[in-house]
């Protein structure tokens, strides 16, 4: 199967939005005004931590609150230079959005926090443990969600949901590992048939990978 017609290709993966379990988008806008725009967005990886964010920037946008998404991680971590640079650009209406708090030291983040809200209209982060801010949500997964992405992405139903959630216990919950892994077993397709929903070839491939 070439990438591009892949079910499972990139595009189409970040096309797939958050989907809370236990709650609606609303509700977590609602509480995120009521904590004044400073909350804790905090989960597993893979759990959809940086999609709800992103989704909460544009929810905010058409709300007419502007918002700076910064992305830190262990190879672009937040460091002292990054954080100066923050604090000096940061406008006094606008919501920092911080993708991968984790990657700042705890005293080093306790400073960061007082001298930016100081500054700014608000702060919202995604981070693996809560503390360091009021939490807003703890983002989760479960083999139904996979499920539902997966049906959305692949009509046909191929997958079975044997497949799929050994799958999700081999990736302990993290979606976006498990839908990797689907790109790949698609891809082992040689003539399409994934996407025709008839996946002889898949199946043998799946059972093959989901062992290693």
């Amino acid at each position: 199967m070439k990438a591009r017609d892949n079910p499972f290709r990139v595009e189409r993966i970040e096309a797939i939005r958050y989907r809370p379990l236990a709650t609606t988008f609303d509700t977590i806008l609602a509480r995120l005004a009521v904590l004044g725009y400073q909350a804790a967005i905090v989960g597993p990886e893979g759990s959809g931590k940086t999609t709800l964010l992103e989704d909460i920037q544009q929810a905010l946008a058409l709300r007419g609150i502007r918002t700076r998404r910064v992305f830190a991680n262990d190879t672009a971590p937040l460091d002292g230079r990054r954080r100066r640079s923050i604090l000096a650009e940061l406008e006094s209406d606008e919501v920092l959005l911080l993708d991968g708090a984790d990657t700042v030291r705890r005293s080093a983040w306790m400073r960061f926090q007082r001298r930016l809200l100081k500054i700014a209209a608000g702060l919202v982060v995604t981070t693996h443990q809560p503390g360091c801010l009021p939490t807003l949500i703890e983002c989760e997964t479960e083999p139904a969600l996979l499920q539902k992405i997966v049906a959305d992405l692949l009509p046909s139903g191929a997958f079975s949901a044997d497949i799929l959630n050994r799958l999700y216990r081999r990736h302990h919950g993290n979606i976006r590992h498990c839908l990797r892994d689907l790109y790949d077993l698609a891809a082992c397709d040689p003539v399409g048939d994934v996407g025709l929903g008839h996946l002889s070839v898949a199946e043998r491939s799946s059972t093959s990978l989901l062992r290693r």
